[in-house]
Parts: C-alpha cells; sequence; structure tokens
C-alpha cells in the first residue's frame, strides 16, 4: 500500500515538474534555458563516448564492404583481362590467316571512295517502283549502278543520272538484285526485292543455317556494292522464304551518300613496277 502511494506520489511530482518546466519554457524564462543548456552540455560528452564503439562498428563493416568489393572488382577484372587477351589472339590470327588467303586466291583489294553526299529530294510514293530522287548528278562525278548508302547501311544504285539530279532504286524494288552474305560464316547468297519492306534472299545453299537475326552484309560480288556494307537482319523465315530488316530505314531518309567502288588491277600495279625498276636500272 505504502509502494502504490510512493508512486502516486513520484508520478505527481514528475507531471507537476514537468508542467512547471513547460510553462516557464513557453516564457523564455533565462534560468530554465540555461538549466536545459546544462542539461544538454553534461550528456553530449556520455553520448559521444557511447556512440564511440558504434560508430567503430559502422567503419568496420564498411571497411570490410570496401574490401569484398574491392577483391570482386579486382577478380572480375582479372577474368575480363584474360577474355581481352584471348579475343586479341584469336584476331590476330584472323589477320594473319585473311592476308595469307589473299595471296593465296590474289584477291585484288577494292578502294572505296565517297563520291558526294546528296539530300532527299522526292520519291515516286508509287507501289510498283520503290526509288528516290536526289540532288546530285554527272556534275559532281555521279554515273549510273554506283551505290548509294547512309550511315545505317545500304539504300540502293543509281540508274537514271542527269546533270544535278539522279534517280536511286531501293534494294527492296522489285528489279534490284544485291549480292550478299551472311556475316557469321560468309555463305553467298542474293537479297532480292519484292516491292515489300521486306525484301527476301534467294539462292541459299541447302545446309546455310540460316536463323533469325543474322546480319547481312554486301559481298562485293558484281562489282557495283563494296564488300561488307551493313544491308540488314533476318527478320522472318517461313516456307523456305527468308526475310530481311534493312539497317536504314527508307521512309525516313534525308541524306544519302553515293559511294565508287573501284577493284584495282593486279596486272597494271606490276607493269608500273617492273617500269619503275627499269627506271631504277637505267
Amino acid at each position: 500500500m505504502v509502494k502504490k502511494l510512493n508512486g502516486k506520489i513520484s508520478t505527481a511530482f514528475l507531471i507537476i515538474l514537468s508542467l512547471f518546466l513547460l510553462l516557464f519554457g513557453q516564457k523564455n524564462i533565462k534560468a530554465v534555458d540555461q538549466f536545459r543548456v546544462s542539461v544538454e552540455g553534461f550528456f553530449v560528452p556520455i553520448l559521444e563516448v557511447t556512440a564511440f564503439p558504434i560508430r567503430s562498428v559502422d567503419a568496420a563493416f564498411e571497411w570490410a564492404g570496401r574490401l569484398v568489393s574491392a577483391f570482386n572488382e579486382n577478380e572480375h577484372l582479372r577474368e575480363e583481362n584474360i577474355r581481352l587477351r584471348k579475343s586479341m589472339i584469336v584476331a590476330s590470327q584472323v589477320v594473319i590467316d585473311n592476308e595469307r588467303l589473299k595471296k593465296l586466291l590474289n584477291i585484288r583489294e577494292g578502294k572505296v571512295t565517297i563520291i558526294a553526299s546528296s539530300r532527299i529530294v522526292a520519291d515516286t510514293g508509287s507501289p510498283f517502283f520503290k526509288s528516290t530522287l536526289i540532288n546530285s548528278g554527272t556534275e559532281d562525278g555521279l554515273k549510273k549502278d554506283q551505290a548509294v548508302a547512309n550511315e545505317y547501311g545500304v539504300i540502293g544504285r543509281t540508274i537514271n543520272v542527269g546533270a544535278s539530279s539522279a534517280r536511286v532504286l531501293f534494294v527492296t524494288d522489285i528489279n534490284s538484285r544485291v549480292p550478299v552474305k551472311f556475316s557469321k560464316n560468309g555463305v553467298n547468297m542474293i537479297l532480292a526485292g519484292d516491292n515489300s519492306s521486306y525484301p527476301l534472299l534467294n539462292f541459299l545453299p541447302d545446309k546455310s543455317d540460316v536463323k533469325v537475326g543474322d546480319v547481312i552484309l554486301t559481298s562485293g560480288q558484281g562489282k557495283l556494292f563494296p564488300p561488307d556494307l551493313l544491308i540488314g537482319h533476318v527478320i522472318k523465315i517461313m516456307d523456305g522464304r527468308v526475310k530481311v530488316k534493312l539497317a536504314a530505314n527508307l521512309y525516313r531518309l534525308n541524306y544519302v551518300s553515293i559511294l565508287n567502288y573501284e577493284i584495282a588491277d593486279l596486272s597494271v600495279q606490276h607493269k608500273q613496277k617492273i617500269n619503275l625498276e627499269k627506271k631504277k636500272k637505267h
């Protein structure tokens, strides 16, 4: 009974003290403010001391986390370095093998130059004739049957060339035929336009292993389109018909480049070399 009475008295005292501090605190009594400052000043060092172990533990965990992260990153970089070294070795071997094959097959290197960069000025808008008109012609060095491309890929070829304008036949036109190849294995075939947005791949070998997503490049055969220009990728295979989605968007063209492709004549180069050696002897 006495304990309960003491508890009630203590509770009442604390309530009265709290009300007293609150009442006088609102009136900004100087003594109360000083008392608060003294109490805070007393407890701050204690809080600093008690918080030190916690901060130390946090710092230790943070250091350990950074150490583990650095170790994992180091392992990742080591694996990446090994992978890049292997890739460099393979790439170097491919370059060497390529040079050997060129010498063995007596392959003639070609020279590709940009004749002009032209702006699209008009198109036919016809479902039966896929072409466009550009504002460059013979005055700019253009000729018939020159490759036309933009920064994304092949567009088509020049067919009618005037003094200051030329018409470009799209690779999607039914009259267009472009020698192409698979980038993955170099298998040659023909990209044939059919007046749709997705031209077909014709003359595929029986075991070409074609898959959706395969990248298609120009092969360089026919001496019109330079080799290794991007055409697009396989988008659909159905009933033996392979459709290709072009890398270049033919419906959003603004500027195109006209390319000239010249294959080096080794016989001429050989004659020039002989004449040069004769001049040195004399």
